[in-house]
Parts: structure tokens; sequence; C-alpha cells
């Protein structure tokens, strides 16, 4: 889904339904450049095959190629107070704690500046956590706080009828699976900032 949202090292990520917090810290581990288990060891690291001095020599090269300068911050809500907790736990063991920011809040009160930013989230829905027509206030709610301009939406959703219920149709929607379940990711691009005239 990130890489669908084009986040980069100078994004402004946002999640109203962050829960633990995986989209915001997927998108700061991408746009930091991190590499990918930088922090844990494999078991073939004891295989003979390939000497420790290499281990170390592509740690320390992955560590080389993290964008320490990157602008990038994620910003992330929810409704839960437990998830709020968790998904700040979850930002300090994967060492971005200090690119994302946690608040509880409704998606009812959900705004993001007048700037390029993107948001991307998967809400909750009926096959997961409410049954359907809550799921539907909720999609309809998004769709009167998430306005048009230059934010971008990127939405997960199995609802066939997400578009019917957000109110606008989305730019493009490319199926994908939600572990096992069959969704759509709905696309609705932002206007992009205008460059300074010469």
């Amino acid at each position: 889904m990130l890489d669908l949202a084009f986040v980069k090292k100078d994004t402004q990520l946002y999640d109203p339904f962050c829960g633990s917090g995986t989209i915001l810290i997927e998108g700061a581990l991408r746009a930091l450049n991190i590499p990918a288990g930088i922090g844990r060891g494999f078991a073939a690291e004891r295989w003979d095959a390939v000497p420790p001095h290499i281990w170390k020599e592509e740690r320390s090269r992955g560590l080389d190629l993290v964008h320490r300068d990157a602008q990038f911050c994620a910003f992330g809500s929810d409704i839960d107070r437990n998830a709020f907790e968790l998904a700040l736990d979850n930002a300090r063991k994967a060492g971005v704690a200090e690119r994302v920011r946690v608040r509880v809040r409704d998606i009812r009160e959900f705004k993001v500046p007048d700037t390029a930013a993107v948001v991307v989230t998967n809400p909750p829905y009926g096959e997961r956590m409410l049954d359907v027509q809550q799921a539907r206030q909720i999609e309809k709610t998004m769709g009167r706080v998430f306005k048009r301009g230059m934010t971008g939406y990127y939405i997960i959703s199995p609802d066939e009828e997400f578009e019917a219920q957000f109110g606008r149709r989305a730019n493009k929607i490319r199926r994908l699976y939600n572990g096992m379940l069959r969704c759509n990711f709905y696309m609705y691009y932002g206007d992009r900032p205008k460059k300074d005239a010469p």
C-alpha cells in the first residue's frame, strides 16, 4: 500500500485508524531506507559458507544508506487508548519513535494541514471488527472529513460499495488481500504542489 501511495523520504503520512501503528512504522522504515531486519540475527549468520565479516560489512553498509536527513513524519490516531499505547511502543521497538506521532482521536475530528500529505489507512470494516452498517457509517464519516485538495487518500476495504458510502469515485482501484480477505485499495490522488514560476 505504501508503494502505491508513493511514500518517500519527505512524505507527511497520516493514518486515522492507526491501531498498533503498522502503516506508520512501515512508512517510516521505508522513507528512511532502514534495512528490513537490521536489528535481528539470522540463522544463516552461523553458516560456514559466509564469513562473519561479510555480515558485519553488509549491516554497516545498510546503516550507511539510511536517509538520516529525511523530512518524513508520520501522524496516527485511533479511538482506542490501548491502540495508542501499543503504536507508541511498537514505534520505539522499531527505532522510529522520533518520526511517529500518535494521539487518541475519533475519525470525526480528523484533519490534515493544507499541505501535500498522504493518508494511508485500513479502517475497521464488517468482516474484521464491526457489523456492516457500523463500518459503512465510518465510510460516510471519512467521506465528510477527508477533504479534496493537496492530500492523497489511500484506503483499503473489502466493501464493494465503499465509493458510494465515501461519496466519490476513486481515481484508481487495485485489488489487494488483507490476509485471506479480498479487498480493494481505493486511491484518491491529491493535487500535487505547484512549482513556483521562474
